[in-house]
């Protein structure tokens, strides 16, 4: 599910530009495309690109950074340093935006936007994630090329023979993380058979690799919960509880419950560990539903089920102690025909909050949304069979700890976690949320 819509820019000296942007359901970054002379917005080749990594959760904005009086001035289509201006004004414009100012934003250039593209980003290094270029004039950055400091990914037609030679020259001039990608068989347009459909699937790796975890490390598990409440404005909830699973989730699902002044509740979900290595987890269990068991967890209680038997008895007895602890916050006979969010500061195998959400969903809510800042990228296929919707802001490839996608990831005690349970109960509550959502 994606809207598409036109947008107006009103530039600094008065005059307005024009744009296509295109949202898909819960976005993760923003890429404005950069087009070249005697181009548009509605380049079918950018549109094909666009299109596809609309389909890997990226929002979309076409601009013409230029008027259509502009446009037959030669002089001002060839004059990068004037196109990289309006791609500063524009991304202020995206800044203003409620529902975009939180999104990483890259940059796709073609031909003189390439040249342009390079440009915004040596200048504005604070505002852009990444930089690609198809079939690009990067020597028109000239003297800026050193200067660019973001992950750079050039693409270029083999049979595209002045180009490519340019594009080899800046290439030795960028110090930034960088690549060239030489595709063969195709021109300057990339009009072959199957050509464009490659320089999207590189252009969406790329930002796979380099824009989405450009928003790591999260500063704490605060701001990892303010990014969450952003990314759920323009939403309504039947009755929102924010379910936390303690004690690191927590901190999270009380910052997201005072975003959305939602009620917080916590359900208790606990590793289930290897007898001998006690750092593998085999499993988790949550209140007194059955265990969930990982492959391994599996092998290993056919192996030694009476192990697994004791450290499944063990940690239901720390839940019963939690669960008294924490009494007065229990999520138990709360959840029926709400909007549960579950949360937690991150997820590593995914049993945990497996089990967390098999619990939840017997207790039959309205609906279950998992809201996590950062996951293994393996660990949601099981999560998606039973969320009604998946909120995750990061899916990084290499994954050991998710303490290592946090600046500031400090342990927390029962103590930190009941203070702020406490403090939480003075927010108040609604019993639906509606986020005004500009259009």
């Amino acid at each position: 599910m994606k809207e598409t819509r036109s947008i107006e820019v009103a530039l600094s000296d008065g005059k307005k530009i024009h744009g296509d942007l295109t949202l898909p359901h819960l976005p993760e970054a923003l890429v404005l495309f950069v087009h070249g002379s005697g181009s548009s917005r509605k380049s079918p080749r950018n549109q094909l690109v666009a299109s596809v990594l609309q389909n890997h959760n990226y929002a979309t904005l076409l601009m013409d950074l230029l008027t259509e009086d502009e446009e037959s001035d030669r002089e001002k289509v060839f004059d990068c340093e004037l196109l990289a201006t309006r791609v500063m004004e524009v991304s202020l414009w995206v800044k203003n935006q409620m529902e975009l100012s939180s999104l990483p934003m890259a940059l796709f250039g073609a031909s003189t936007g390439g040249g342009a593209a390079l440009i915004a980003a040596a200048q504005w290094p604070q505002r852009f994630s990444a930089v690609i270029s198809r079939g690009g004039r990067p020597d028109l950055a000239r003297d800026y090329l050193s200067q660019v400091r973001q992950p750079t990914l050039l693409i270029v037609g083999a049979h595209d023979e002045v180009v490519l030679r340019l594009n080899r020259q800046a290439f030795d001039k960028l110090n930034c993380k960088r690549r060239l990608e030489v595709i063969s068989g195709a021109t300057h347009l990339f009009e072959e058979p199957g050509k464009l459909e490659e320089v999207a699937r590189l252009a969406q790796t790329w930002l796979d690799e380099n824009v989405k975890s450009a928003r790591l490390p999260f500063d704490s598990r605060k701001t990892a919960a303010e990014q969450l409440a952003k990314r759920l404005r323009g939403r309504v909830f039947s009755n929102p509880i924010v379910a936390a699973i303690p004690r690191g989730g927590v901190v999270t699902g009380v910052s997201l419950a005072k975003e959305l002044g939602a009620e917080i509740g916590l359900v208790f979900s606990r590793k289930l560990r290897h007898p001998l290595f006690s750092e593998l987890a085999i499993g988790a269990i949550c209140q007194d539903q059955a265990p969930v068991l990982t492959k391994e967890g599996l092998r290993t209680q056919d192996e030694n089920p009476k192990a697994v038997k004791e450290e499944i008895r063990r940690q239901r007895k720390e839940i019963e102690e939690r669960r008294k602890k924490y009494r007065d916050f229990v999520a138990e006979g709360r959840l029926q025909n709400r909007t549960v969010i579950l949360t937690d500061d991150g997820i590593a195998t995914g049993a945990t909050v497996l089990a967390a959400a098999k619990y939840i969903r017997s207790e039959k809510p309205k609906e279950l949304i998992l809201t996590i800042p950062v996951a293994a990228s393996d660990s949601l296929g099981q999560l998606a069979e039973i969320a009604d919707e998946i909120l995750c802001l990061a899916t990084p490839s290499l994954f050991f700890s998710v303490g290592e996608f946090y600046r500031e990831f400090p342990q927390v005690s029962d103590e930190e976690c009941l203070e702020l349970l406490r403090q939480a109960e003075g927010v108040p509550k609604a019993k639906s949320l509606k986020y005004f959502n500009p259009k």
